[in-house]
C-alpha cells in the first residue's frame, strides 16, 4: 500500500486572509447613506485614495451589500490640476464631497465614519480608546511618513474638482480657438491691409514715375518754345541787315545787267 504524501502547513490561504480582512474591526457599517461616488487618477497619482480603493473600499462593501457604490478611474497627465473626491449620498437627499487630496486611506475612512458611521462606530470609538487600539488598522502608520527634505518642493492642493476641472479645461480650449481665430482673422486683416499698402505703394510708384515722364516732357516743350522764341527773336534782330543786304544784293544784280559804256567797258 503506497503511503500518502504529508501535508505541509504553509499557514492561513489567501481566501482566509481576505475573509479575516474583510471582517477586521471595526465593521464599516453606513445605514444613513444610499450611494458613494469616488473620483480619482488610474495612475501615477492619488496614491492614498488608489490605496483606500483597494484596502478600504472592499470593507464598506462587505459591511454594506447594498450601498451603491460607483468608481471614476480618470486618466491624469502631470499637467492636470484636479484633486481626488469622495461624493456622500445621504437618505435624506443631502450630499457631501470629501477632499482625499494628500490623506492617507486610513484618513479617509475615519472621516467618512465621522459623517456617515452609525452607533457602532461610536461605541468602536470608545472601546479602542480604553483597550489602546488604532481606530483603523494601519493608522499607526500615518505619522511614520518622512517629512520633506530641504528644498524639496511640496504639490500645492488642486484647486479644482474632476468635473470643475474639465468645465475649466473646455473653457480655456474654447478660449484659445476663439483667440486663435481671431488671431487668424487679424493676421488675414493684417496681410489684406498690407497687400492694399503694396498695392497703393505701387501706385504711388506708377504716378511718380508718369510725373517724371511728364516733367520731363514739358521740360522739353518748354525748351522747345524758348528755342523757337530765341530764334524768332534774332530773326527779328537780323530782319533789317538781311532786307539791307537784299537791297545791295539787288543794286548789285541791276548794275551787273546794264551795258557798259566808256571807260567801264574797257575795265574787267
Amino acid at each position: 500500500m503506497a503511503r500518502g504524501k504529508r501535508l505541509v502547513d504553509t499557514g492561513p490561504s489567501r481566501l482566509a486572509q481576505l475573509v479575516a480582512h474583510l471582517r477586521a474591526p471595526p465593521k464599516l457599517i453606513l445605514p444613513s447613506i444610499t450611494a458613494l461616488r469616488i473620483t480619482l487618477a488610474a495612475r501615477n497619482d492619488h496614491f492614498g485614495a488608489r490605496h483606500f480603493l483597494k484596502e478600504q473600499l472592499p470593507r464598506i462593501r462587505f459591511a454594506n451589500p447594498n450601498l451603491e457604490i460607483n468608481v471614476r478611474k480618470m486618466t491624469k497627465k502631470p499637467r492636470d490640476d484636479w484633486r481626488p473626491e469622495l461624493q456622500i449620498s445621504f437618505r435624506d437627499g443631502k450630499t457631501e464631497t470629501l477632499n482625499l487630496h494628500g490623506k492617507w486611506s486610513t484618513a479617509i475612512v475615519r472621516e467618512l465614519m465621522e459623517n456617515a458611521g452609525s452607533a457602532a462606530w461610536v461605541r468602536w470609538k470608545a472601546e479602542a480608546a480604553r483597550a489602546g487600539l488604532p481606530l483603523v488598522p494601519g493608522e499607526e502608520h500615518e505619522k511614520s511618513e518622512l517629512p520633506p527634505m530641504e528644498g524639496e518642493q511640496v504639490k500645492a492642493e488642486p484647486r479644482w474638482s474632476f468635473d470643475e476641472w474639465v468645465k475649466s479645461h473646455r473653457r480655456r480650449v474654447r478660449k484659445s480657438r476663439e483667440e486663435g481665430k481671431a488671431g487668424a482673422g487679424q493676421t488675414k486683416k493684417k496681410k489684406e491691409v498690407k497687400g492694399k499698402g503694396k498695392e497703393k505703394e505701387k501706385e504711388e510708384k506708377e504716378v511718380k514715375a508718369k510725373d517724371v515722364v511728364d516733367q520731363g516732357k514739358a521740360k522739353e516743350e518748354e525748351a522747345r518754345k524758348k528755342a523757337a522764341k530765341k530764334e524768332a527773336k534774332r530773326a527779328r534782330l537780323d530782319a533789317p541787315r538781311l532786307a539791307e543786304e537784299e537791297a545791295e544784293k539787288k543794286v548789285a544784280l541791276e548794275l551787273l545787267a546794264k551795258p557798259r559804256t566808256g571807260a567801264a567797258a574797257v575795265l574787267p
